[in-house]
């Protein structure tokens, strides 16, 4: 993408965030996190929730309708809203991994030594992704799907498959917007960028969910296991014992923000299209053991 294809105002907003300190960023960011979380009056939450509404076009149908009527307390309690029941249903073939949450498929890519996962026409290593060579050395011959979720989408991410968690990792990092001109200008943005890592024992073999956040988003959560991000230090907490997920389970949310990477190891092959980016929802059929015909 060229720098004529790029918003002015998504130029700009990198091109700030290119020379201001780590600090600033992150205090930004907390900031405006700390505001979506702050309590509102039902009339004030209802007036802005409708103009976001409006400006982003968010389908409202899946929505629980009383809360809408009800209204939210918080703009966040708003963003990380639940659905009504049903309104998600989770593909339930036992040889099928299914979307983790609602978004923009951007990719699938196979995991060979030495290469790099493309993001964006950028490029950038498991082993910095994930904080842990080790870890990502064990996805070799395997692939790497990213989902990219707009500010309109359900940001409640859930687990592809049955299976146990047995680690989660949070990763600080500098918190940059994931725009085309973010990417432009840092490579390295999903490294950078502060994750929360799921790591999943699974029928499938390992499997790792990979929330990276994005400028404005206060925190993740985890919905299994509480973790206290560290803002300079890598958190790493094992589950002890490993807590029993079923598919569609959650995993986490995101209080703002941004991009899932879904890590599988060898064995399954895409069922979504690869080739150009494409529209998922959360429970929709996403990968299979590709030994079934």
């Amino acid at each position: 993408m060229s720098d004529r294809e790029i918003p002015w105002r998504a130029r700009l907003a990198a091109a700030v965030l290119d020379v201001s300190p780590d600090w600033g960023a992150s205090a930004a960011s907390k900031a405006l996190g700390a505001a979506a979380r702050a309590r509102l009056p039902r009339p004030l939450s209802r007036a802005f929730v409708s103009a976001y509404v409006r400006y982003f076009g968010v389908d409202l149908e899946d929505v629980d309708p009383r809360a809408m009527e009800d209204g939210y307390d918080s703009f966040n309690a708003f963003f990380t809203r639940r659905l009504r029941p049903g309104a998600r249903p989770v593909d339930s073939r036992r040889d099928v991994l299914s979307a983790p949450c609602d978004g923009l498929l951007r990719g699938i890519a196979p995991i060979e030594r030495d290469t790099a996962v493309v993001a964006k026409g950028h490029q950038y290593t498991l082993g910095e992704l994930l904080a842990d060579d080790a870890l990502a050395d064990s996805f070799l011959g395997g692939l790497a799907t990213t989902i990219y979720l707009h500010p309109r989408d359900y940001h409640r991410v859930h687990t592809p498959c049955d299976g146990t968690a047995q680690r989660v990792i949070a990763v600080p990092g500098r918190l940059l917007p994931v725009t085309a001109a973010a990417l432009e200008r840092s490579p390295r943005l999903f490294a950078l960028n502060e994750r929360l890592i799921h790591v999943l024992d699974t029928p499938f073999g390992a499997l790792v969910v990979v929330m990276i956040a994005a400028f404005g988003v206060g925190h993740m959560s985890c919905a299994y296991r509480h973790i206290e991000p560290h803002p300079r230090e890598i958190q790493r907490v094992d589950c002890d014992p490993p807590a029993r997920l079923r598919k569609g389970d959650e995993l986490g949310v995101f209080h703002l923000g941004s991009t899932v990477v879904v890590l599988t190891q060898a064995g399954v092959r895409p069922l979504a299209p690869a080739d150009e980016p494409t529209a998922v929802r959360m429970g929709q059929p996403l990968l299979q053991r590709g030994d079934v015909a």
